[in-house]
């Protein structure tokens, strides 16, 4: 087995972990290193600014037709907090027992080198049809860089169709997830002293009923079922959550404010803005008489990709996978998609040490990944 693209990925990744992307920091110095090793003939680099110090980079090794032909690869270069927890330090590659660790070694910088390196090398040898490469920042945050990718990307300039987004799935492929609504639940009181029940209006004792009727639902809503259910396996529902809470300020003050952080993972199947009037129904009986509102704070769109399209039908091919998968995390694709792109998430790594202490690839399914996404270059764009 030819060792040497993979050598190639390694030594690019120790590059890129020892460049802290966590998402409150600047990407630029990690987009300065892709520039690095993509300037070379036939590569088109073009740095797209979001925000201060946050910039999406798109690549492209061959020309745009215009037709959507040729393959496009997505990887995101921000990363969530290294934490506490390491037995090497976080920012530095360590390969131990055949894996490599690292903040983002698995999420998702892994695949961000190797893809990086096979632009290079489609650009080297050359191509019949373009090979694309999406990198973005906040994907941690709310895929902020896709979302802006989607809006501001020239639409004369139509780029690859199909697309592989390559987070961590243990090599088997995903056509479809879920998306997350992040809701704000805001309850308004009015203040006074505690030692006198008469005076103000205490925010949290409300909350306390729209809290119960919510866990009600959550409990209702594990039972129910769409037509792209089967999909999820063993996460088969739309998932309410209940992740923070904030209200009052002093002991002996009446909490004049209360607020309520919801999460809320609905099938792609399910339309995010009657899901939010069903909530608004839900609370309005337990709030009668009560100043609230119910504000959607951040989306990310859930994905769905055909599984008849020829990325879906030739990932599965090359992978002998038969069945339909969905996952109930977000990714770039959900944004993506919105540019008419067919997207399917595939990569080395597991989900399940991403954004842990200690994460790692395995360098045997890091090898094995590359093979794939080789396949699928000569497939798409030879």
């Amino acid at each position: 087995m030819d060792t040497s693209g993979t050598d190639r990925d390694i030594a690019l990744l120790g590059e890129l972990v020892a460049i802290d992307t966590t998402s409150d920091r600047s990407n630029r110095d990690a987009v300065d290193l892709a520039c690095r090793v993509l300037d070379h003939p036939g590569v088109e680099l073009i740095r797209m600014p979001v925000h201060e110090g946050k910039e999406n980079l798109v690549a492209i090794a061959g020309s745009l037709d215009g037709t959507g032909r040729g393959l496009l690869l997505s990887g995101h270069l921000d990363c969530v907090p290294a934490g506490d927890g390491w037995r090497t330090s976080a920012f530095e590659l360590h390969e131990r027992s055949g894996r490599l660790h690292a903040r983002g070694a698995c999420d998702m910088k892994g695949f961000d080198a190797m893809a990086i390196n096979l632009v290079r090398e489609a650009a080297e040898r050359g191509c019949t049809h373009p090979l694309a490469l999406v990198l973005t920042c906040d994907e941690e945050v709310g895929g902020h860089g896709a979302r802006a990718l989607s809006r501001e990307w020239p639409a004369d300039r139509r780029l690859p169709t199909a697309t592989v987004i390559g987070e961590p799935t243990s090599m088997r492929v995903v056509r479809m997830h879920k998306g997350f609504l992040k809701i704000r639940l805001d309850i308004n009181g009015a203040s006074g002293h505690t030692g006198d029940p008469t005076v103000g209006r205490n925010a949290v004792a409300p909350m306390a009923k729209a809290i119960d009727r919510l866990q009600q639902l959550r409990d209702e809503l594990l039972d129910l079922r769409t037509e792209t259910s089967d999909a999820f396996g063993p996460l088969p529902s739309p998932v309410l959550s209940l992740v923070r809470i904030r209200g009052g300020t002093a002991w002996n003050m009446t909490p004049d404010h209360c607020l309520l952080d919801i999460g809320l993972r609905l099938l792609p199947d399910q339309d995010p803005q009657e899901w939010l009037a069903r909530l608004e129904g839900e609370l309005g009986p337990v709030l009668d008489g009560e100043e609230w509102s119910l504000e959607l704070i951040n989306e990310t769109p859930s994905m769905l990709t055909d599984a008849d399209c020829d990325l879906h039908r030739a990932a599965c091919r090359l992978l002998g996978q038969h069945e339909e998968l969905g996952v109930s995390y977000g990714t770039d694709g959900a944004w993506l998609q919105r540019l008419g792109l067919d997207c399917i998430v595939v990569g080395p790594g597991d989900i399940s040490v991403a954004h842990q202490p200690d994460e790692y690839m395995p360098i045997e399914e890091y090898a094995a990944g590359r093979r794939f996404m080789e396949s699928l270059i000569t497939e798409f764009c030879s």
